[in-house]
């Protein structure tokens, strides 16, 4: 894939893609909190709540990815793509939701400072920890 350099038109853009981001991260945390305290049909309704609304906070991320990757193609094919994670244009859809380059170029170009990378760690790491509790706490 080649080297995707992510760019902000101005301080404003810049604030806009971290609001955007931090809503789609606020409603993953709340999404993940209630799904690892739910059971039963209030497990299913969560989780379909969750992944709706993570949807609808995502696509605004969208007209962002398809302005980077402007022609999307397959790396080496449909199953070499497949294993990959998809398209450039997925890659970059990704690498804005939760990457860290994307945010690092934000916050340059807004000039904020870096307690915006404290939070993606923060969400990266509960993520971790709600994987391997769902993993694990069946074996207890």
């Amino acid at each position: 894939m080649d080297e995707i350099e992510y760019i902000f038109s101005d301080a404003m853009d810049a604030r806009v893609y971290l609001r955007e981001v931090g809503r789609l991260w606020v409603v993953w945390m709340v999404g993940l909190a209630v799904i690892l305290l739910s059971h039963g049909t209030l497990l299913i309704v969560a989780s379909i709540s969750v992944l709706v609304g993570l949807i609808v906070l995502a696509r605004p991320l969208l007209p962002r990815a398809e302005a980077l990757v402007p022609v999307d193609r397959r790396e080496g094919g449909a199953a070499r793509a497949a294993l990959r994670g998809g398209t450039t244009r997925d890659r970059v859809l990704r690498d804005l939701a939760y990457g860290d380059k994307p945010m690092r170029a934000a916050l340059a170009t807004a000039e904020l400072n870096s307690g915006w990378v404290a939070a993606r760690h923060s969400v990266v790491a509960a993520t971790l920890v709600a994987f391997v509790f769902v993993v694990l706490e069946p074996l207890l």
